[in-house]
Formats: structure tokens, C-alpha cells, sequence
């Protein structure tokens, strides 16, 4: 996690040259009187802070979450000095403002209440998250009908094909921190998250650079990917690159998972897989 991003810097992590932050929660506020939005990974809360500073005229509550408590965010009240420190707002209007709520745990399990948040945005720390699936089923958990997550989860390098896994612990040349798997064969995850849509969810793929997911929530309902975790080959990014002689590591962590077999079937019974290994229609 960046500590200190901005929001302007967050928004072109998720899609470049964009303010998609911002847009999506004006879209959500032209179709609703009282907004949730929460953002995972706030580092010190700079992003949120300006987000929370930008529609302080408007009835949204803001939440932030970071996995550990560091020394310019303990608690809710540091945001004050974050504020100051980046000029985010004028002096005279710091003291009084209403900070977003925030709390120190690991986002594979969120602490609110089903169907309770009309946005979750997160730049970056998704990566470092080592229970990915079970963060993306929360994600949906939490999420409202008419809701929208925007999740960066990995950089460059992310979309592998279905494919035979590499004879070793890579798995594939495509380091990446999240990887679906069905024997030796690789799934990509744009065509296994189709599985789930059934008129609940969209989930759209929207930064061909980096795996940046976009979910929206079309009816009430909840996700479960029916994912097994592989924990020998899920592990620390840098530790697998370091075991291999590679140059450059890259941060985060890789999770590794291994799909049912009749949901390896229902791929290509759908036609999201075919037998000679492409993935079509996603």
C-alpha cells in the first residue's frame, strides 16, 4: 500500500487518465439520497480524505480500512493531521469536519453488514490480501443491489491463457497473484467469475494493463466461487521470484486455487473454454 496516494493518483491506478472514483460515486448519488463507500487500503487516508472533502455537502458516509495500524494512522483522528499535512482543506475547517470511519483488520473478512455499502474502491493493496476469492466473496457480500466495486488486484502480466501449468512452482511466465487452476490446466479468472453472474453480479475486466475488476451488483444475492486453496503454491511473490533467480522481484502475495470439477465442466459447456485452450467470450 502506498501510504500517502492521492486520490487522483488512486483513481488512474484502477483505470488510467480517469477519475472513475469520483464519476461512479456521482452515478450512484444521482440514483440515491444516502451513499456507504469504503475504501480498502487507505494508508493514511489521503484519498479518502479528499473524496470525503469533495462531497461533504452530500449524504455519504465513508469507511476505510488497512490491514495494520502504522504511525500516521492509528485511528480515526490522525486523518486530521493527513488533512493538514496535504492541504486538503482549509485550516479553519479541520477541526469540525466528520472523518470516515476507519478500522485495522485483514479484508478477507469485512466487518459490516450484508448488502450495507453502495461502493468499494481499492488501489494496490488487494495484492498483498492472501485470501483473494474470499475477498472478492465478501466484496459481494457487502455490496448493495445497484452497488459497484472497482478492485485493482494486480499489475502487468495478469491475464494467462488457459493453458498447461509450468512443470515447476511458476505455474506461468505471468507472475501472477492470482491463479485458477484445474489439474495441470490454468483457468483464466475472467472466464471462471462468468460462471457467477447469473443475473446478480457483472463483472467486467475494464484495465487490459493491470487486473483491475469491476463488479456491479444487479439483484441482491451472494458469491460463493467454490474455490480450494492450494497452500503450497500460494506464497509471497518476492519469495517465488527470489527461488528462481529472477530479476526485479514484485510485491504481493500469489493465491493459488483449484476449481470443482463440475464447474471446470460447466466452462466449456457454456462456451467460455474451448478444448483446443482459448478462452473466448470474455
Amino acid at each position: 500500500m502506498a501510504q500517502n496516494r492521492s486520490l487522483a493518483q488512486t483513481c488512474h491506478k484502477i483505470l488510467r487518465h480517469s477519475q472513475i472514483v469520483i464519476s461512479t460515486l456521482r452515478d450512484l448519488l444521482s440514483k440515491g439520497d444516502s451513499l456507504n463507500v469504503l475504501e480498502v487500503g487507505f494508508g493514511q487516508g489521503r484519498a479518502i480524505m479528499e473524496l470525503a472533502w469533495m462531497f461533504r455537502s452530500e449524504n455519504v458516509n465513508f469507511y476505510g480500512i488497512n490491514k495494520m495500524v502504522t504511525s500516521e494512522a492509528r485511528e480515526r483522528e490522525d486523518l486530521r493531521e493527513t488533512a493538514r499535512r496535504y492541504q486538503i482543506m482549509p485550516e479553519d475547517a479541520i477541526a469540525g469536519f466528520r472523518l470516515p470511519e476507519v478500522f485495522f483488520y485483514d479484508a478477507a473478512k469485512l466487518h459490516f453488514a450484508d448488502e450495507s455499502i453502495d461502493l468499494v474502491y481499492s488501489a494496490v493493496s488487494i495484492r498483498f490480501i492472501e485470501r483473494k476469492a474470499e475477498f472478492l466473496e465478501e466484496v459481494c457480500r457487502v455490496l448493495k443491489p445497484g452497488g459497484i466495486a472497482l478492485l485493482h488486484i494486480g499489475e502487468s502480466g495478469w491475464n494467462y491463457p488457459h493453458c498447461q501449468r509450468l512443470d515447476t512452482d511458476l505455474l506461468t511466465e505471468h507472475l501472477n497473484r492470482f491463479i485458477l487452476k484445474y489439474k495441470d490446466e490454468l483457468i483464466p479468472l475472467p472466464a471462471y467469475l462468468k460462471l457467477f453472474e447469473n443475473g446478480v453480479f457483472d463483472f467486467q475486466f475494464i484495465n487490459s494493463d493491470k487486473c483491475v475488476l469491476e463488479i456491479t451488483k444487479l439483484a441482491s444475492g451472494t458469491l460463493n466461487l467454490h474455490l480450494k486453496p492450494d497452500e503450497k503454491l500460494s506464497m509471497s511473490l518476492r519469495e517465488l521470484q527470489e527461488r528462481h533467480g529472477l530479476e526485479n522481484p514484485r510485491g504481493g502475495f500469489r493465491c493459488v486455487y483449484d476449481i470443482p470439477e463440475n464447474l471446470y465442466r460447466q466452462l466449456f459447456e457454456k462456451g467460455l473454454l474451448t478444448k483446443d485452450m482459448s478462452a473466448i467470450g470474455v
